[in-house]
Parts: C-alpha cells; structure tokens; sequence
C-alpha cells in the first residue's frame, strides 16, 4: 500500500537541515553503516542508539517516507545518523571504495511480477554497486519473508562473488537472532506466524592470497609435503582416506601437466592445493542419490591446506577462485565428493554453499559423499 502524501514534505526535509546529504562533502566520517529504504526510521534509530560511536546513512527513494524517518532521528535527539533521498543506483556518487562497512536490506520489495527481477535491491546490478563502495570484508544483511526472493538473493549473492554466511530461513528461532533489531513489518508479520528469512553476504578480502596453476617444481617439496601432513591427521583421527598413499607423485605430475593443478599462495609460498578438472567424471555417473540436474560441471579433487595455514578458512579463498574460473569457461555447476569420516571436509563444503546429493563409488569401489553447488 502506498504511503499517502505528506503535506509540504519537501519543506519538512529541508527542516531537518544537516542531516540531510546532497553530496560527498556533506558525508559523516567514514566507514559508515547504511541501510537502505529504512521505512519510517525505526531500525535505524534504534542500530544507532546501539553504537552510539558509529555513523549510520539511511538511504531512501520516497521522499515523504524519509521526512518522517528524519523527523523521529530529531524528535529522539540521535546524532549519528544522516539521510541519503536518492536511488540506490546512485550510491557511488557518494561514496568510494572502502567507505562503507555494512549494508542493511531489510523487508525490501520482492517485485513479484514477471520482468521486474531487475528491480529487486538484490539484483545483481545493484550488488555490483554495493561491492563498489564496500571494504574487503563488509557485508550486506538481508532479511524477508519471502522465499521466493530469499532464494533469488542467495543466487545473485553467489554468482557476484559474496560469501554466504549465517543463512537461515527462520530467524527468531535461530542463533542469529540474538542482537537482531525487529523492524515494524516485521514484527507484524512474525507474529502471524510467517518465518523470516536471513542472510549475511560477505564481500572476500581480496589482498594476501592468489590462485594460481601449479607448477612441476612444486612438486618436489610443498605440495607432497601437504598431503604427508593430511594423511597423518586422517590417520590420527579414524579417517580411512588417502592412506594408501594417493595421490602417488605420478597422479600429481599428471595433474600439473594437463593444466588442472592449482594451488593458493601467500607470500610467494603456496599454502593449498587442489585440482579442478573440466569434463564427465566416470564415477560420478552413477549416483545412490541423485543430482540435481544434467548441466556441465567442473569436479573439484585432492584439495589440501598446509597444516600450518589450517583455521584461515582457505578452503572458501579457493572454492571463490574456482567459481571464478568456472564462470570464465561458461560451467555454472561444481561437483565434489569427500569420505564420510572427513567431517572437517564436509563442513566446508556445506558452509561454502554445496548441498550433499548422495554416495558415489569410486572405480576401486570405496564409498564418498557427493556435493554440488549451482554458482
């Protein structure tokens, strides 16, 4: 429904004086916090009573919804939070790169009818501004009630190239709740009993770590040294994979050779190894299971991180790295599988996004649990 008109809301905006911004040398001190259609100003109010050292922007289309949102900041007497009236689109305008810590997205309008997707604040043009004015490492916090656009979002998150993190479809009853700033609509809707949907989308930091194709030489020290410390582990904890001693030197040198051997560096060192290889994988044909469709993918194999860069999460830098190559070659799908028993393994692959599809066989006949992920 749409808010009725205010009598002189322009003239009432203009009251509100500083708090408005028209253009950068009007912006708070950065990094600021913003959120985005802030409704009549409940949420932001109240994030901002919270940190009372930070600075909030509310940014918001409609200019009579931001005339009342504007007149609570004064009425309350809160000084950490200006208004941008403007589209989102044109966010840059105001702010650089590394100017903005967090986004809020809160109930924003699922544009529900066929062709208007475009449309929607989770668009994958709109992310492409968030990412531009984001540090490495901000985030934008999504939360609705609707499925249908919660599942859209998560898509358009993945495919530009933000984590997913703290995903659920039922908020209040989840551990993300704690701390969670209810705004109107969503306390109305929450209490006729509709789950609320959230998600946390991280901009990767880029600097420190490059994928890249390995090298023979490599071969010959760090890479062999990094699945003599993985086996030790399994072996230490019950694991009855790689004990036989794959992948032999000679499956490695192969892996190198047909150019689907990659490593992750830091410093000149590499730190990770994995193979990402293109094509049918014969094992995976068939499926006790079943995955979810029959598009082409890449399988992702043998990934190992050196025991001492172990805790840094660099398996999520490298499946990132893969999406991006995959991408290049036009594959939308990865394909993966691990032992039961590799708990460490299976953790990753769920909290990087893939969904488990069932057990494949190997051609020695040795059982594993098969993922996939739709990027």
């Amino acid at each position: 429904m749409r808010m009725r008109k205010k009598r002189n809301g322009v003239g009432r905006l203009e009251a509100a004086g500083d708090l408005i911004v028209k253009d950068r040398a009007s912006l708070p001190p950065t990094p600021v916090t913003i959120e985005i259609g802030c409704g009549k100003g409940g949420f932001i109010c109240e994030a901002a009573k919270r940190e009372p050292d930070k600075q909030f922007v509310a940014v918001e289309i409609c200019l009579d919804v931001a005339v009342l949102a504007a007149e609570r900041v004064e009425r309350e007497g809160i000084n950490n939070v200006h208004f941008i009236v403007a589209d989102a689109k044109t966010l840059p305008d105001y702010f650089d790169k590394g100017d903005v810590d967090r986004i809020y997205l809160n109930f924003s309008d699922p544009w529900p009818n066929s062709g208007q997707h475009k449309r929607r604040l989770t668009y994958r043009s709109f992310l492409t501004v968030y990412k531009s004015i984001l540090k490495d490492g901000g985030s934008v916090i999504f939360k609705t009630d609707n499925e249908k656009l919660f599942d859209f979002s998560l898509e358009e998150f993945t495919f530009c190239g933000f984590e997913l993190r703290g995903v659920t479809r039922d908020l209040h009853g989840s551990e993300y709740n704690e701390g969670n700033i209810m705004t109107e609509y969503e306390r109305n809707f929450s209490s006729r009993g509709f789950k609320i949907n959230r998600v946390e989308a991280v901009l990767p930091e880029s600097a420190g770590f490059t994928l890249r194709l390995a090298s023979a030489d490599e071969l010959d020290g760090p890479v062999p040294a990094m699945f003599d410390d993985a086996r030790a582990y399994m072996k230490k904890n019950g694991i009855d994979q790689w004990q036989d001693g794959y992948p032999t030197p000679e499956i490695l040198r192969e892996d190198v050779e047909k150019g689907r051997a990659y490593v992750l560096e830091t410093s000149g060192k590499p730190v990770a190894y994995a193979v990402l290889c293109f094509g049918e994988e014969p094992t995976y044909r068939e499926i006790s299971g079943s995955w979810p469709d029959d598009l082409p993918y890449a399988a992702i194999h043998r990934i190992v991180v050196a025991k001492e860069h172990k805790g840094m999460d660099l398996a999520r830098k490298m499946f990132n790295g893969f999406e991006t190559v995959c991408r290049g070659k036009g594959i939308n799908e990865i394909r993966c599988d691990t032992h039961a028993d590799n708990r460490s393994m299976r953790r990753a692959l769920e909290k990087n996004g893939f969904t488990e599809c069932g057990t494949i066989r190997l051609e020695n006949g040795a059982p594993r649990v098969a993922y996939c992920k739709h990027i």
